[in-house]
């Protein structure tokens, strides 16, 4: 039964990677430190024509032609398998949809941070809202509470903590991932305070290569910000799969 599961959630991540390019060309946008935050890109950089909605957009730009980037080559293949590998993980589980919800939407949130630094607050706010509806329907079949309770406190933990880095001198964390954090947090909480501890710890070390490869690539410094964001969103799901298999 769960070999059907995971090739139907990996169909689904697969069409949800049809739609990403979209979404990352719209939320992708620079915005220097102290400036306001610039309206989300609903134009061709290029040409300046009006871009569709992201759900209906096309690999080119119809003014002219340019392709977001990148493209879906990476991106169906990419959400398809970090759905596969979160059903393969939770299984046949109510809780299963609000994994799903992460998967899908931490595809987008991590190309976006690659390109500029940033984790839109509408893609974060998304897998937070979406992810306690989802852990209340999962509580409600369940028909306890204990799971989503130690969510609630592993959220609230864990954006504690990455707030408290954050803060530091020097620190290479903004607060867009102090926010993600809590609603990693929120997540992994609902599978038992090891998953937490287990994704904490594994960002730094998903990290380590993409930073030695930005370096390689001469995309990054000595005093260059990198990304984080992509590094704790894989552990999350590392997390999730390791949890899973012990």
């Amino acid at each position: 039964m769960l070999l059907p599961l995971v090739v139907l959630a990996a169909l689904a991540g697969a069409g949800w990677g049809l739609l990403v390019p979209g979404l990352v060309d719209r939320y992708a946008v620079e915005w220097p430190d102290g400036t306001p935050q610039p309206p989300w890109r609903a134009a061709c950089p290029h040409c300046h024509a009006d871009r569709a909605a992201w759900w209906r957009a096309t690999p080119n730009c119809a003014g002219c032609g340019d392709r977001p980037r990148p493209g879906r080559l990476l991106t169906v293949p990419l959400s398809a398998a970090a759905c596969g590998l979160v059903a393969y993980a939770i299984g046949p589980d109510p809780v299963l949809p609000a994994f799903l919800l992460l998967a899908g939407i931490a595809v987008p949130l991590a190309l976006v941070d690659l390109r500029v630094l940033r984790l839109p607050d509408p893609l974060v706010g998304a897998a937070f809202l979406g992810g306690v509806v989802l852990l209340v329907v999962a509580t409600a079949a369940a028909q306890s509470v204990t799971s989503l309770a130690r969510a609630g406190a592993a959220g609230l933990a864990c954006g504690a903590s990455y707030l408290t880095l954050a803060l530091l001198p020097r620190s290479q964390l903004g607060f867009g991932d102090v926010k993600l954090g809590a609603v990693l947090g929120l997540y992994l909480g609902w599978l038992g305070w090891p998953v937490v501890v287990t994704g904490v710890l594994l960002a730094p070390l998903v990290n380590l290569p993409l930073v030695v490869g930005l370096l390689i690539v001469r995309r990054a410094g000595r005093r260059t910000l990198v990304p984080y964001g992509p590094a704790m969103l894989a552990a999350a799901v590392a997390a999730v799969v390791v949890g899973a298999v012990r």
